[in-house]
């Protein structure tokens, strides 16, 4: 069980779903382009054309945060 960085309440492990498309990141100050969803963005999880985007995440139901490592997802 992870505990939550912010509140060290334990969180619950799942899974960030995508659809079509992998999952992104993109920073805050970039725009979105048409064609290239998130340049300059980061992607996360994996990604199969025939299978659903997704990424293992931690949901702390306390203070309402999902923490990923992209590293190890």
């Amino acid at each position: 069980m992870e505990k939550c960085p912010y509140c060290s309440k334990d969180m619950l492990d799942g899974t960030l779903l995508g659809d079509r498309k992998a999952l992104k990141w993109k920073p805050r100050d970039k725009t979105l382009l048409p064609g290239l969803w998130a340049c300059g963005g980061l992607t996360v999880g994996s990604h199969v054309p025939t299978a659903r985007a997704e990424a293992r995440a931690w949901f702390c139901s306390y203070c309402r945060k999902v923490i990923i490592d992209v590293d190890n997802c």
